[in-house]
């Protein structure tokens, strides 16, 4: 038994590691920053002179926008290929030979659908799955799991923005400026942009060897989704096989049963003159027909349970389907259930368990002063026996009264601790989730709060040169700890979850990002200030994303939330569409310092609404309105199956009694 606990625990400690791999060598989406520079300037001296930077920045949110569309779809490829690592490592596959596919692009609108579109697909499929598995090996170690993974998704830009940009740029060629307001690899640098291709084949066939290494990692476990299912199946078609045998013998006896009938019709026609032994053989041939004839009506039973347990394996087969799909869903990013269950718990209605405890004490009060008051006229009252009488009297209805404000006390915050408990269930359904408009204000402030960061991640080699920093081993120094802070961030502030309060630190982290976007344009003046500051605004971005999985799930639930996050994921995609629209029109004309300012009263603007809107719905209601229909359709349901078992129960009963 130790030795069988310890293989299982080796295989969980191989499947995390494998997912660590595995998002650091398909974490290309936060790549882009690094390499957007070089790519676009590849394009404008192979055929597109007038491609800019500012066009280049346009994959950031196709990307984004196509990893949350792959999400769900690798969790449901493991119910599909029966193992994770199959689909992983199909996905990571396709995803590594497109990075290197999108080196043969001949025109940027190629690379776009190629690098952007397609390998963000495949890298969405990728980046739950890991997370998935290791959650079904270490239940109790979520937090842990989760931030290793998203660590080295992370740290994609950090390992690999370094290696590219020694690949394209051995020498330290700096850029030439441009009428358009941006730098580009041309002129005397323009081996560095011819150097792209050749540098994306690299990586590509590094994702490739380290992804097929890390996929093979990643074990079996046989609580994953569509097990359960496989499971019934077998079952469902070990009773059609039994059933079938059954319905063969019943065949075969009725065979026998027509033979016996037709020697009855023999035995009457060729032995009329023997009627005493023509007796003797009807009553033997009648007595073989009625146990065949028994043999059948037990065959028929048979077949009967073999029908009815068919169909209870029909219905478990479609809750387990139902519950695959719902699976398919929460495990898309099982990080919410780990990182806001505590928060979750720890929000009470105080106020009304307040309030009923000073409606009680109140009542307490009145009734101690009755008694005072009574005690008053016993002295006044000179017959002394019937004063004793009455207060005795008093006294007993005073403790009856005080009885049943108790247990109507009692009564009130078991109601309350109901509505409690049905409100942090969340939304009965996803469509009732959607009908909510609170669920579109808190989509509406998850744009505002990411704007910032992922102007910042998309433009920073931008920035850098507008601030008179154009060395591009800086840059790229200061891209690769915008990785590190991205990746740190995400443990850390899901921490902080375990402790603190989800809108607090979002009003914290929004309060942060506020400062330093004022104080960004300051850093011109030193390189080490700069590089400080993009490490801040990247580990306060990283905080903002890691927590909106919590956010989801405050909202609507746990299980609801889990299921909607990909709407989250598409407001991150329409941040990064705004700060590519801004960027596109706005920063020739009025530069970045004034970009931010921009980004300064979005900030604002969220911390107007995390401060003044509750986002906390009272779901209870909805549950309250269902109560009764749900009751009668559990009650239904439960005398269905209760039909069935004893059904079931006493055929098998007559079988083996028959028998």
């Amino acid at each position: 038994m130790v030795k069988q606990s310890t293989i299982k625990t080796l295989k969980g400690i191989l499947t995390i590691i494998a997912g660590f791999l595995l998002n650091l060598s398909n974490g290309s989406i936060f790549l882009w920053g690094t390499i957007n520079i070089y790519v676009t300037s590849y394009f404008r001296q192979k055929n597109d002179p007038d491609l800019s930077l500012s066009i280049g920045g346009a994959i950031f949110p196709l990307m984004t926008a196509a990893f949350a569309t792959g999400v769900p779809l690798g969790i449901k490829g493991i119910k599909l290929f029966g193992q994770a690592r199959y689909i992983l490592l199909i996905s990571s596959s396709i995803s590594s030979l497109l990075v290197i596919f999108s080196s043969y692009a001949e025109k940027f609108y190629q690379f776009a659908i190629i690098y952007g579109v397609l390998n963000g697909l495949a890298a969405g499929c990728i980046c739950f799955i890991p997370i998935y598995m290791g959650y079904l090996h270490f239940p109790n170690n979520k937090g842990l799991i989760s931030g290793i993974n998203t660590c080295g998704f992370s740290f994609c830009s950090f390992l690999f923005g370094l290696l590219f940009t020694k690949l394209v740029n051995p020498d330290g060629l700096l850029q030439n400026s441009n009428s358009d307001g941006y730098s580009y690899f041309d002129g005397d640098s323009i081996s560095v942009a011819q150097n792209v291709p050749e540098a994306l084949r690299t990586i590509g066939y590094i994702f490739l060897s380290v992804s097929i290494l890390a996929s093979l990692l990643v074990f079996y476990h046989p609580n994953q989704i569509g097990e359960e299912e496989k499971r019934l199946k077998k079952q469902l078609q070990l009773a059609q096989q039994e059933k079938k045998h059954f319905q063969e013998d019943l065949i075969s006896i009725e065979q026998e049963i027509n033979k016996v009938e037709l020697n009855n019709l023999q035995d009457i026609k060729l032995f009329q003159d023997k009627q005493t032994q023509l007796e003797k053989n009807q009553q033997h041939d009648k007595c073989s027909q009625e146990i065949l004839i028994q043999n059948k009506q037990i065959i028929i039973q048979k077949i009967r349970i073999s029908q009815i347990e068919e169909q209870v394996l029909q219905e478990k087969i479609e809750i387990s389907h139902k519950k695959d799909d719902l699976t398919s869903q929460t495990y898309a990013n099982q990080i919410i259930i780990g990182d806001i269950q505590c928060d979750q718990e720890n929000i009470t209605h105080i106020k009304d368990k307040q309030s009923l405890e000073k409606d009680f004490q109140k009542m307490l009060e009145q009734m101690q002063n009755e008694h005072q008051n009574h005690n008053k006229e016993q002295h006044v009252n000179p017959n002394v026996e019937e004063n004793e009488a009455k207060n005795q009297f008093n006294s007993e209805d005073l403790a009856k009264k005080e009885e049943q404000v108790k247990v109507e006390l009692q009564i009130a915050k078991k109601k309350q601790e109901e509505i409690d408990e049905l409100d942090k269930l969340g939304a009965p359904n996803i469509l009732t989730a959607l009908k909510q408009p609170k669920f579109y204000l808190s989509i509406f402030l998850a744009i505002l709060c990411l704007s910032f960061g992922s102007l910042i991640n998309a433009n920073y080699k931008s920035i850098a040169k507008d601030y008179g920093f154009k060395s591009d081993s800086f840059q790229a120094l200061v891209g690769s700890l915008a990785g590190i802070a991205n990746g740190i961030s995400r443990p850390i502030w899901a921490g902080l979850l375990d402790k603190f309060k989800y809108k607090n630190l979002l009003i914290l982290v929004i309060c942060l990002q506020i400062a330093t976007c004022l104080s960004l344009q300051a850093t011109n003046q030193s390189m080490a200030f700069f590089a400080v500051w993009i490490f801040l605004i990247q580990f306060f971005f990283g905080g903002v994303l890691g927590m909106l999985p919590a956010f989801s799930a405050q909202l609507n639930g746990v299980k609801i939330g889990s299921q909607l996050f990909g709407f989250y994921f598409y407001g991150f995609s329409i941040a990064n569409l705004i700060q590519f629209i801004l960027v596109l029109e706005l920063k020739k004309e009025i530069g970045f310092n004034n970009i931010f300012y921009i980004c300064l009263g979005q900030l604002v603007f969220a911390l107007i609404i995390i401060s003044y809107f509750q986002f906390k719905i009272k779901w209870s209601k909805y549950y309250m309105v269902q109560k009764q229909e749900s009751l009668k359709t559990q009650s239904n349901e439960n005398i269905q199956i209760n039909i069935i078992s004893t059904d079931v129960n006493q055929l098998k009963l007559i079988v083996t009694n028959s028998q």
